[in-house]
């Protein structure tokens, strides 16, 4: 016992000079490499004395295993906390759909969307396409399926010449299921642009599912209660308007993971020449696009689509990054 005591006295006339070098600021020490003395020495020679300490006296150690435990217990009622906040939050419709929802009640969601399509089906259009009066390439949109299934396609390729500084090869699908947009898929390549997004409409379950494939992000929409167009069936769905050449017409779309309400305006009646040298009477539309589109488009967008119940697309012009395009129908068929 006596070599312990000795060994105790001696470690505490080296803390004290220690405390004293220290508190001069000569030397800068980490004691958490003294702990030892405190575990294997002091400690033990307390336990010896006595196996239980006195009432309303706690160790170090037993002050810092409580202030964990504590410590845990309140981390586990936060995350119990957050986890219910989260789970309220996602079973909340999105702000910006609830937005539109009370934003555009008169075009785009009438009840009756059921068959809307048919009237496109076996529908095929082909367009030469120009760049600054240079032809740059060509487009064919595609309609197939039934009164319950309609797939819309479109692809656009650039002419060979134009490739050699600028390729384009675009393609978009849209299936269509009783009206409602099902699933859509754009990809594009034009110049060093590169894009790929997929959407999946289910409304069933009032969910739209936004992937990029190119960023590696997807994004789950909940709550959704009214219909949302894609771009390329909400052209379409325009085409089954009525129009007023005094009154907008409004659409519901849901674009690059966001939601947009595009208001379509008419700016006039023209009577425009095909390169077959047929006059034909069209009317000009404007939409206000605020989402990409199906272009890397850097302005307005304008359409020509005949005055008739069909509504046909003769021409499209918009800017883009160099210039600007020009569409223009070349075939026409209906079968």
């Amino acid at each position: 016992m006596q070599y312990k005591l000795i060994i105790f006295a001696i470690i505490i006339s080296v803390l004290f000079h220690l405390g004293v070098i220290i508190l001069f600021g000569k030397v800068q020490v980490d004691l958490s490499y003294l702990d030892f003395i405190e575990a294997y020495i002091i400690k033990k020679e307390i336990s010896t004395k006595t196996q239980h300490p006195p009432k309303g006296v706690l160790s170090e150690n037993n002050k810092v295993q409580e202030q964990k435990i504590e410590e845990k217990t309140n981390n586990k009622e936060f995350d119990k906390k957050a986890e219910e906040n989260n789970k309220e939050s996602t079973e909340q419709p999105n702000e910006s759909v609830a937005k539109l929802t009370e934003k555009s009640e008169n075009n785009s969601n009438v009840a009756d969307y059921h068959d809307r399509f048919s009237k496109f089906i076996n529908e095929r259009m082909k367009f030469n396409i120009y760049w600054m009066g240079i032809y740059a390439g060509s487009a064919i949109v595609l309609v197939k399926g039934n009164s319950e299934n309609i797939k819309i396609s479109s692809e656009v390729n650039s002419a060979s010449f134009i490739s050699n500084f600028y390729y384009v090869h675009d393609k978009a699908e849209s299936i269509v299921e009783k009206g409602k947009p099902k699933y859509f898929r754009l990809i594009q390549i034009e110049g060093k642009h590169r894009g790929d997004k997929e959407v999946k409409f289910d409304y069933d379950s009032g969910e739209i599912i936004f992937i990029n494939h190119i960023k590696n992000k997807m994004s789950v929409h909940k709550g959704i209660n009214k219909v949302f167009m894609d771009v390329l069936s909400g052209f379409f769905y325009f085409r089954t308007t009525q129009i007023d050449k005094d009154k907008p017409i409004f659409i519901d779309i849901f674009d690059s993971d966001k939601f947009a309400t595009v208001e379509i305006k008419v700016l006039r009646e023209e009577v425009i020449e095909t390169s077959e040298g047929k006059e034909i009477k069209a009317l000009l539309i404007k939409p206000e696009l605020t989402t990409e589109g199906l272009f890397k488009r850097k302005g307005d967008i304008f359409i020509w689509i005949s005055n008739d119940d069909r509504k046909i697309p003769l021409k499209i012009e918009t800017k883009v990054s160099v210039g600007k395009i020009t569409a223009e129908l070349k075939e026409y068929k209906k079968e």
